[in-house]
């Protein structure tokens, strides 16, 4: 099993750790999470466009004389901005290429490990953690909901912190996270 894992993984356990399970999210899920993002891309980019427009432009039908003439720049922002929003979505999907989920007898974490980058662990303390909250998805993957605080809040969706998502296995590692708990 630790074979499978990158050597930097294997390298951030403790003595004695062992891994009681692991898995990698499935990157589609990451990317209909940020999927709604695009519509605020387009938000921005057509109201950049809308103010270039409105404004006439940098030519000489600009209503603007002078050095109010770079005014209409202004809306270069916005329009940049828009079209950041719609690659958010696919680095979402590279982010989760990058990201381990790993229950060990001694604690639960996501590992993302990025090139030309150290090791980023966001590991789960027991105080901020409830009973895992298993929800099976349409698609057959599971999430598993750890932090209480998004527990406490079903009618929001929880942020990809809040514990793992888009995984094949939910009940083995439900089993896991409750060993690793003491449960």
């Amino acid at each position: 099993m630790l074979s499978e894992l990158p050597p930097e993984i294997t390298a951030a356990l403790a003595l004695k750790e062992e891994i009681l399970w692991w898995s990698q999210p499935r990157p589609y899920v990451y990317i209909l999470r940020g999927l709604p993002a695009i519509f605020y891309g387009i938000t921005w980019s057509v109201l950049g466009a809308y103010w270039y427009h409105g404004s006439g432009g940098i030519g000489e039908y600009s209503a603007f004389e002078g050095w109010w003439r770079l005014i209409p720049l202004g809306s270069v922002p916005f329009i940049l901005c828009g079209f950041s929003f719609f690659f958010y979505p696919i680095s979402l999907g590279a982010r989760a290429r990058h990201t381990w989920y790993v229950v060990t007898n001694k604690r639960i974490f996501i590992a993302r490990l990025l090139p030309k980058r150290k090791l980023d662990l966001r590991v789960f303390t027991r105080e901020e953690m409830g009973p895992p909250h298993v929800i099976k998805r349409f698609d057959g993957l599971y999430e598993i909901v750890l932090v209480r605080s998004a527990q406490d809040k079903p009618y929001l969706i929880p942020r990809l912190e809040s514990g793992f998502f888009g995984i094949h296995d939910g009940p083995a590692a439900e089993q896991a996270i409750n060993t690793s708990l003491g449960r």
